[in-house]
């Protein structure tokens, strides 16, 4: 290969351009036109020939994580509120208990009538509950793996006539009807075809294919059970179901994987296809597909731009508090650790331009970015800190940062210290230094 050494880079040129063209997008101060100039700019989306709709059951598969604490129906309702505003489309909720039922009162005097759909068992009883407090919608759920025939003692055309029996009932009280494919990725395909058949025959309009154990594979060239874009491919051609739904497990991590494989396989098979997730993943065992993610996948992968991020930050907070699950700190998209920054090299990239180390501006899902002084933050980050908390720029050469950056280095290189430094702290060593904080 022929020496750089004394060669004009032909790449130069490029690199400039492009880093100028950054730097012009991005703003001190979130500007969502620049930014989506930005995002397109740098990820070039890949547009969906599908419309893919948020069917989130937080508020029925996330309730049923082990050890979460059930809300209270008041703040049953503001979550639902909130998964509203962000842009689901429909609302998964248990019907079952007095509380349940409280809360459904509240969503439906506060207009999430219309947008609620009931999880029922393969039950007449179950079905009349939901009619009951006035739905419009429900889901009803049923094995279709041998597996999970075990808990039976019929045959599988006897627990078929069941199923077929509740959504025939369901659709001749006026409802909407999904239909759950439990443990679809384990299921026969030969009953399970005759299962989503027969549902579609009786009235049902959604099949939802169901991961129960995470097993599902993203792969296009798995073959079925568990390939699941080949499962979405059978479908299609082989029965009358109008739509599908996936509903991925995430006992293998793959759940959000899995979700969007599913996506991508509905393209330009459907002309819309149905996500169930939960917020943060909460769910059974190892939890579900997170809403938050698979939108935030769907818009800079693919421009679906219908959703508001904006809530998402105070609905994690918000669900935390209300149900006390231990929200992550590093947890994707609305962590605390999500937009917080300690090392040196890191720091510089942000000050330089945050798209470095920033996928996407913190303001965009109503977080903001947190400078943490610690073993591993230089003069970079310390000087950025500083100007935050002053509210005004500091020179680099100014004698009073070399002597913060000393008196920094001096804790935690040749000290004993191990924490970051609390904000209140930071304060002191500034104005120890001379700076009127």
């Amino acid at each position: 290969m022929e020496s750089v050494k004394g060669r004009e880079d032909p790449f130069e040129r490029r690199r400039r351009s492009e880093i100028q063209l950054l730097r012009e997008l991005s703003s001190p101060q979130f500007d969502r036109e620049k930014w989506e100039r930005l995002r397109r700019l740098v990820y070039r989306p890949v547009p969906l020939n599908v419309e893919v709709v948020v069917d989130d059951t937080t508020l029925r598969e996330g309730l049923q994580m082990a050890g979460i604490i059930t809300p209270k129906p008041e703040e049953t309702c503001r979550i639902a509120l909130l998964l509203r505003d962000i842009g689901v489309e429909r609302l998964e909720v248990l019907t079952y208990t007095k509380t349940d039922q409280q809360a459904v009162k509240l969503m439906r005097e506060a207009g999430l009538g219309d947008i609620l759909a009931a999880w029922c068992r393969a039950s007449k009883e179950d079905v009349d509950t939901a009619l009951s407090l006035d739905f419009k919608q429900v889901g009803i759920s049923h094995p279709v793996s041998y597996i999970h025939f075990e808990k039976w003692e019929q045959t599988p055309l006897q627990l078929l006539d069941r199923v077929v029996e509740t959504v025939s009932y369901a659709v001749e009280h006026g409802l909407t009807v999904f239909v759950h494919g439990e443990d679809s990725t384990r299921a026969d395909w030969e009953f399970e075809r005759e299962f989503v058949n027969a549902v579609a025959e009786a009235g049902a309009t959604v099949y939802r294919i169901c991961d129960t154990v995470g097993v599902g594979l993203s792969d296009p060239l798995a073959t079925l059970p568990n390939g699941i874009p080949a499962k979405i491919r059978h479908l299609r051609r082989e029965t009358k179901i109008p739509y599908l739904e996936i509903h991925a497990h995430d006992d293998l991590g793959n759940a959000v994987e899995n979700t969007l494989a599913a996506v991508r396989a509905a393209s330009g098979l459907y002309d819309k296809v149905y996500v169930s997730t939960t917020f943060l993943g909460v769910g059974d065992r190892a939890g579900n597909a997170e809403t938050e993610k698979v939108m935030l996948n769907c818009y800079l992968h693919h421009d679906v731009t219908k959703w508001n991020f904006a809530p998402l930050r105070e609905l994690a907070l918000l669900f935390s508090s209300a149900t006390g699950y231990h929200l992550p700190i590093n947890k994707a998209i609305v962590g605390d650790a999500a937009f917080a920054h300690e090392s040196g090299i890191h720091l510089q990239g942000i000050s330089a331009l945050p798209l470095t180390y920033e996928p996407f501006p913190p303001e965009l899902v109503g977080q903001r970015r947190t400078i943490v002084i610690g073993k591993r933050s230089g003069k970079h980050g310390i000087r950025l800190r500083l100007q935050e908390m002053l509210g005004r720029e500091v020179e680099e050469g100014d004698p009073r940062l070399e002597q913060l950056v000393g008196i920094i280095r001096e804790k935690f290189v040749n000290g004993s210290r191990r924490m970051p430094l609390r904000d209140e702290e930071f304060r002191q060593l500034a104005k120890k230094v001379g700076f009127e904080v």
